[in-house]
Parts: structure tokens; sequence; C-alpha cells
């Protein structure tokens, strides 16, 4: 397994480097898969759906495959990759499954993601609470959207600030966060003062 570790972690990077990396690190993503690394499967999974110059609807049932088998392992982050993966697909119900039960594992990453999902199914009170609990736990986006939404001078807007920073170090906090004029525009009456 030291192998597929090795082989995982160089996949990664390259991966991410893209262009003429794309091919070794797709490879080295393979030889993990097949050598049994979990992990491995989510990446490769992440990397043909996201990242692959050659995409097509045969790498993406292969990505959804991956998934499949990472969540029946219950390797860590394949719940959330399928659920918004799902949702990139238009299988919104499926989605929410997968999301639901990646916040309900502890994947604090799926927080905001489901909270996204619920917004655009238009469950914009639970989408809020979701992205204020984030928030108030240290999650650099989600602090910026709850704080894009909030009244700049309300009590809940210094509420949430005062749990963000307790919760975090101000060299950890994100600078900027690239929010679309179109994103995150919640019902105003599920948003507290």
């Amino acid at each position: 397994m030291e192998d597929a570790e090795r082989w995982f972690r160089r996949g990664d990077e390259l991966a991410d480097e893209g262009g003429p990396a794309e091919a070794e690190a797709e490879a080295l993503l393979r030889a993990a898969v097949t050598a049994g690394h979990g992990p491995a499967r989510v990446r490769l999974a992440a990397f043909l759906t996201c990242q692959y110059s050659a995409a097509d609807a045969e790498s993406h049932a292969e990505a959804l495959r991956l998934l499949g088998e990472a969540v029946a392992s219950d390797v860590p982050g394949a719940r959330n990759l399928l659920g918004v993966t799902l949702w990139d697909d238009g299988a919104l119900d499926d989605a929410e499954h997968f999301l639901r039960a990646a916040v309900a594992e502890g994947d604090l990453d799926a927080q905001v993601n489901l909270a996204g999902l619920l917004h655009a199914k238009g469950a914009d009170a639970e989408a809020f609470a979701l992205l204020r609990q984030a928030a108030e736990r240290g999650d650099g986006p989600a602090y910026w959207i709850v704080m894009r939404l909030l009244p700049p001078d309300g009590r809940a807007a210094r509420e949430v600030t005062r749990a963000y920073e307790s919760a975090t170090h101000p060299q950890e906090r994100p600078v900027c966060v690239l929010i679309h004029d179109d994103d995150w525009q919640l019902d105003a009456s599920v948003l507290p003062d």
C-alpha cells in the first residue's frame, strides 16, 4: 500500500498541473486505484469530471462508478463529490441524499455544497442555517456568503463575525471569495436581523 500512497500523492500533484502532466497523473491515479487505494478513487473521479481534457460521457460514467465504489467503502469525501456530481447532472434528489449523508458523517466541506443545493431547490431557510453554522465554525467562503446576505450592522452579522473570528486565526482567513451577482439570492424573509 506504500506504493499506492506514493502514486496517489504524485498523481494528485500532477493532476493539478494539467497540460503535459495529465497522462502521467491519470496513469498514477489509476495505478493507485488498482492497488486498492480508496482516496485515489475519489481523486481520479474528480480528475475525470473536473480536470480531464478529454472528458466525455464515458469518463463521466467511470467517475460515477468510482464514486459509487468509494461511497460503498466509506472513503472520506466520496459522498460529497458524488452529491456535487449528481447535482451538476441535474439529479437534485439523489444529490441531496448524498450531500446530507456527507454532512451527517462529519464532512465539513459538504455543508456549503448542501446549502447551495437546498438554495437551488428553494429551501432558503435551511440553506441559510447551514451557511451560518459553517461560517461560525470558521469556513471562510460560508462567512463571506453569510455576510453578503446579512445587514452589516445587524445583530446576526455581529454574532456570526464574533464566532468566525474566534474559530479562526487571521492568517487562515481568505482574503477574497468570488461570488457572482446572481449567486446566493436567498429569500430575505428567512434572514435574521
